[in-house]
């Protein structure tokens, strides 16, 4: 549900926040370029917050002499570990809004980072996504979620502002990383009077929606790309990279992380032109990929469907999803839901995170009315499965849902699913495969999967289901009669 639905708030034309949506992370993030470059005063000393947070992290760094063991370079690493901000539901990833964070993998690697910048002069961090260049692994994701915690204070009064202009009710909850304590160098953990979640139990922290983006501006290919493009023959020869030979993405990625460990100069450099080249934010109205709409398309898709028949006992509970499954097929191909798996211009799909989230709107819809529980992007141990459906303990499914003409379309059936169903102890699985084109549905496409499935029910006794979902634009036939 959104903010404005839960809280029942009417916006108005002085409300610039981002009306978001509780269940689920929208896959949007706060750019911190955005919010240092805006003209509202409020948000004027942003950017000063930053740069005297990694000042002190960077004077334990130094005085630490180099010495990891050492109390200041440990006090450096706990200060770099930063929660994961769920109160703003915002993440690319659009898991459940209680993510990871950037635990103490990251603080070690952020330290390691402050240590090279140290060595060659730099004194002060004044673009957080610098670390995106150090510290592999460390996306966009993470540098929003470490700018959130950072700025945490001035959300929260922000929020608050809110609040009271629409009277809302709010009511005292445990907030993370409240706020940085300068004076004993640890995060704050408060109770604050803030609007509560009614997913998470905890607070709700709205950002103004000029602030957030959809694509990452600072990655390391773009860093490669800049790097390469003004100072690529020495640069390449330093690497051993042969010039003029087109690099993979993850040669890219490998050559960006090293061009930044030799020479951290020139990621300031590609930093200050960045922040000087790219400052539009998503446009939340226009919602061209639907990162922001998907949601009430998916509860109005679960409006127009028949409810699936109430489990009565355990045998039925196979069947029951394996029906839930199917009421998605028939939502895509016999009412306009397809339109939405396809960009407005119905040039592009739209990536397998949307279909995923549209399809989980669709799902829970049925199962509050048959008390299952439905969990998304459940960790097993081995990587998340889409969908987990639970009632008690003996009664589990698994549910994954793959692109047709993805990459990964034939090893999400031949490994991920058994390997998540293994892991789970479940012997109920369903593939819910979408596809776009002739292609796609072609019987070289769909064979593979075919024999791998069956090999799977045999020699395993599973319970495992394909259903195909059928999207095309020229052809409504049912891709579930495709074998």
């Amino acid at each position: 549900m959104r903010f404005t639905d839960h809280f029942a708030v009417e916006r108005g034309d002085d409300d610039d926040w981002f009306d978001c949506e509780l269940s689920t992370d929208t896959p949007l993030y706060v750019d911190p370029f955005l919010v240092f470059e805006d003209d509202d005063p409020y948000w004027a000393e942003t950017r000063q917050t930053v740069i005297d947070f990694f000042s002190l992290a960077l004077s334990f760094v130094d005085a630490s002499g180099g010495d990891v063991t050492s109390p200041h370079y440990l006090k450096a690493v706990r200060m770099l570990r930063f929660p994961e901000p769920s109160e703003f539901a915002l993440g690319l990833s659009m898991g459940h809004p209680k993510g990871s964070g950037a635990g103490f993998k990251y603080a070690e690697k952020m330290a390691a980072a402050l240590s090279l910048l140290s060595q060659h002069g730099v004194t002060q961090v004044q673009h957080l996504q610098a670390f995106t260049l150090f510290c592999e692994g460390l996306g966009v994701d993470r540098i929003s979620d470490i700018f959130c915690d950072l700025l945490k204070a001035k959300f929260i009064d922000y929020t608050q502002s809110v609040a009271t202009h629409h009277e809302l009710v709010i009511q005292e909850v445990p907030v993370r990383a409240a706020r940085w304590n300068r004076k004993n160098g640890r995060w704050d953990h408060l109770r604050i009077r803030l609007p509560k979640s009614p997913v998470t139990e905890e607070g709700v922290l709205l950002v103004p929606s000029r602030f957030l983006k959809d694509i990452p501006v600072v990655t390391p290919d773009s860093f490669w790309t800049w790097a390469d493009t003004g100072v690529g023959d020495d640069l390449r020869q330093e690497l051993n990279y042969e010039l003029n030979v087109a690099l993979t993405k993850e040669e890219r990625k490998e050559a960006a992380y090293k061009a930044a460990w030799k020479h951290p100069d020139l990621v300031m450099d590609y930093l200050n032109v960045v922040s000087e080249t790219d400052r539009e934010p998503y446009d939340i109205e226009a919602d061209p990929k639907l990162l922001v709409g998907w949601a009430e398309i998916g509860r109005e898709a679960a409006s127009k469907q028949e409810p699936v028949a109430k489990l009565d006992d355990e045998s039925k509970f196979a069947t029951w999803v394996i029906e839930l499954a199917k009421e998605f097929q028939h939502a895509v191909e016999e009412t306009d839901l397809w339109k939405a798996l396809w960009d407005d211009g119905m040039r592009k799909y739209r990536p397998e995170k949307i279909v995923q989230a549209i399809a989980a709107m669709l799902f829970a819809a049925h199962c509050r009315t048959a008390d299952v529980d439905l969990t998304r992007e459940s960790n097993l141990g081995r990587g998340p499965v889409d969908f987990k459906f639970s009632q008690g303990w003996q009664k589990r499914a698994l549910l994954e849902v793959k692109l047709i003409p993805s990459t990964h379309f034939f090893t999400g059936a031949s490994k991920q699913l058994p390997q998540y169903m293994t892991t789970e102890r479940t012997s109920v699985g369903i593939y819910l495969c979408v596809g776009y084109t002739d292609k796609d549905f072609s019987p070289e496409r769909l064979q593979p999967i075919e024999d791998t499935i069956r090999k799977l029910r045999e020699d395993s006794g599973w319970t495992l289901e394909i259903v195909y979902v059928d999207a095309r634009t020229t052809n409504k036939d049912s891709a579930s009669k495709l074998k």
